[in-house]
Order: C-alpha cells, then sequence, then structure tokens
C-alpha cells in the first residue's frame, strides 16, 4: 500500500471514532433521554410572582387560618366599628383599632387600603378630611398577602384641639347635646379590583361624660327574622328560614343553640336563670343548622336554615323551643382556643322561641 492510500484510510477511522465518541444526548438519571439544550437556563414567567411582605410590618404578624374558616371570598372588618371618648378636655386625642382581613383561597395577592372621611348624612359620600382631624391613616396599607391568612394593620384617627362633646341640662328639665362625629370608611382592592366583602365603616365621636366603647361593649348579633309556627306529623320534617345582624365588633363567629324545650311560653332569658322552665327535647326530634357556623362582619345580615325532624316516635303535642344566638369574638392571639382564631368563650345574649305542633 503506498503512502497516501495509507493517510486516507488513516484519517477515515479517526473521523468514524469521533462520531462514536459524542452522542447527541445524555441520560437523564430515569432512563430517557435529555435534549442537549437541557443544561441551558430557560426563563420561565409564572403569572403570579408576587413576594409575600415580611410579618414584621405589621402591629402582629399574619396568622393561618383553619380550614373551616376559609373561603374563595376577601372578607374583613374594624374590630370597633364606633370609638368614643369620654374626655372633654379641648386637646388633641388619637383613636386607635385595628383593621382583620381573612385572605381568600388561591395565591398571594396585592392587597390596598384607603381610608377616607364621608359626610354625616349616611350615604358615604366621600368629603376631605375635615380640618378636625389631624391624621387619618391605616398601616400598612399596601402589601402582598399570602392565601388563608389573618392580616391586621393599625388604624390611627387624631382628633385636633377645642373638638369636644357637648350636653347641657335646662332648669324644665329638658336639655341637649352635642357630640363631634366623624365617619370614614375603608375601601379595598386586591390586585386592583374592589373587593366589597372588605369594605367596612368606622365613626370616631367625641362624647362628654360616656364610657367609651369596647369591643365587648358593642351591640350583640340580633335575629331578625321571626320562625312561623310549624306544623308536622309524626316522620314529617320542614325547615325555616332565619336572619341574624351582627351589629358590631369586628368578624364574629355566629351560631345557634336550641338546648331544650320551654315549659309554656312565658320564659325568662338567660335560660340559666330559670332552670325549672327547661324540658327534655320530645322523642324523636331534631334540629339541624345550615350552615352551623356563620362568620359575620359589621353590620350584615345573613340567613342561616333550620331543620326540623321527626320520627313516628315523636308524640303528638305543641312545644315550643327557644332559639339562642351566641358568637364568639375574633382572637387570634389565643392560639389554643378550640374555636381559634375566634376566642373560647361563647356568649349567647340574644334568643327567640318558635313552636312545633306535632299532630295525629
Amino acid at each position: 500500500m503506498n503512502l497516501i492510500l495509507k493517510i486516507v484510510v488513516i484519517l477515515g477511522i479517526l473521523v468514524l471514532v469521533a462520531g462514536c465518541s459524542h452522542p447527541a444526548d445524555t441520560s437523564s438519571g430515569n432512563g430517557s433521554a435529555t435534549p442537549a439544550h437541557a443544561n441551558f437556563s430557560v426563563p420561565v414567567t409564572p403569572e403570579n410572582t408576587l413576594t409575600p411582605t415580611p410579618p414584621s410590618v405589621f402591629p402582629s404578624g399574619p396568622v393561618i387560618l383553619p380550614p373551616q374558616y376559609r373561603s374563595t371570598e376577601f372578607m374583613g372588618s374594624f374590630e370597633n366599628s364606633f370609638i368614643e371618648s369620654d374626655e372633654c378636655s379641648n386637646g388633641s386625642e388619637s383613636f386607635a383599632t385595628n383593621y382583620t382581613l381573612f385572605t381568600a383561597s388561591g395565591d398571594p395577592r396585592s392587597i390596598h387600603y384607603t381610608l377616607s372621611a364621608v359626610d354625616n348624612t349616611g350615604n358615604l359620600a366621600k368629603v376631605p378630611l375635615p380640618s378636625d382631624i389631624l391624621n387619618a391613616s391605616i398601616t400598612p396599607d399596601d402589601f402582598v398577602a399570602l392565601p388563608d391568612h389573618i392580616y391586621s394593620s393599625r388604624v390611627v384617627i387624631t382628633v385636633g384641639p377645642n373638638v369636644t362633646g357637648e350636653s347641657h341640662t335646662n332648669p324644665d328639665g329638658s336639655g341637649w347635646y352635642h357630640n363631634p362625629s366623624f365617619p370614614f370608611v375603608l375601601n379595598v382592592t386586591v390586585d386592583g379590583l374592589d373587593a366589597p366583602g372588605a369594605d367596612d365603616q368606622l365613626t370616631v365621636t367625641k362624647v362628654c361624660y360616656f364610657t367609651p366603647q369596647t369591643r365587648e361593649m358593642q351591640p350583640s348579633p340580633d335575629i331578625e327574622a321571626n320562625i312561623p309556627d310549624i306544623i308536622l306529623k309524626p316522620g314529617d320534617g320542614q325547615s325555616a328560614n332565619v336572619t341574624i345582624r351582627n351589629f358590631g365588633g369586628g368578624i364574629r363567629e355566629l351560631h345557634f343553640e336550641i338546648p331544650a324545650r320551654i315549659n309554656g311560653s312565658n320564659w325568662t332569658f338567660p335560660l340559666e336563670a330559670d332552670p325549672a322552665q327547661l324540658m327534655p327535647i320530645p322523642e324523636g326530634m331534631h334540629f339541624t343548622l345550615t350552615p352551623l357556623y356563620i362568620l359575620g362582619r359589621n353590620f350584615r345580615s345573613y340567613n342561616d336554615t333550620l331543620q326540623i325532624a321527626t320520627t313516628t316516635a315523636t308524640p303528638p303535642g305543641n312545644y315550643t323551643f327557644p332559639l339562642v344566638l351566641c358568637y364568639r369574638n375574633l382572637d387570634p392571639d389565643n392560639t389554643t382556643s378550640l374555636y381559634f382564631p375566634f376566642d373560647g368563650n361563647s356568649y349567647c345574649d340574644t334568643a327567640a322561641q318558635f313552636t312545633v305542633d306535632i299532630v295525629e
């Protein structure tokens, strides 16, 4: 073989060896082939890349909501709907409360609060901040919230000097009073969209010689719709609608109790004051309320459904029952409560009655 032919053969062998030692793909570790470009960084742009605001920004750190209180809706309320003062000095005074937000399930969301003064006519028309108000703020008012959490912001409103309440009594016993009042509304947006379920109202009032209201002193929830008399045969059932309203005190857990039947139509409340008036519920009669618990916001009405069921063993008769409305206050600091984030204490301040007539 001449020299030129040997060189050609050697070059061909080198080309063949080089092609075999450089495969087009490598093993991914699970037996599948990975494209050669997999080692490169491919930019990913998910729809939601918001970074949650650090807990240190808030007056108290965010708290995760237990599953039974989670929702697809945002809801919130001031802990105190009315903030009053009994000081009659003409110095400036600051009023403070918290606003509590329950975030919806899903992704982190951008939250923004706008605290605005409104007029005193009740139509909630926004007006410029009155000259008597030195400051009206909510902090933080712009943050990124995690889903299914409780967030608190601090509201501070400072009333300027020479703003006091007045009360006078005339010689004939009549009188008059003047209590300067400053209403506000809080509008909430989530990712730039209005969240009306989280909006709320707050009023600051200078009242002489009155005790300032706290959350526990604000009006209790009330039953707004009476249940009509229910007539059933043994084994039948029927439902009735009950309307309740939370008059203040922030977000509350509302629920009904039917502890017994009443001996006669004349009864006293609280029921524990006269245990002799309570009698056992008739055999085979059962009550169910749907939903069992309602999250009530300030000055909002809610519907609950009472289902009355009987069996063929239920004896005929006319029975009267107390429908007791109870509530628990929001208390995210009390993490040991069985009803967290609500207070472990149940306050039962309202009761109505309904009658079930079992006929043959």
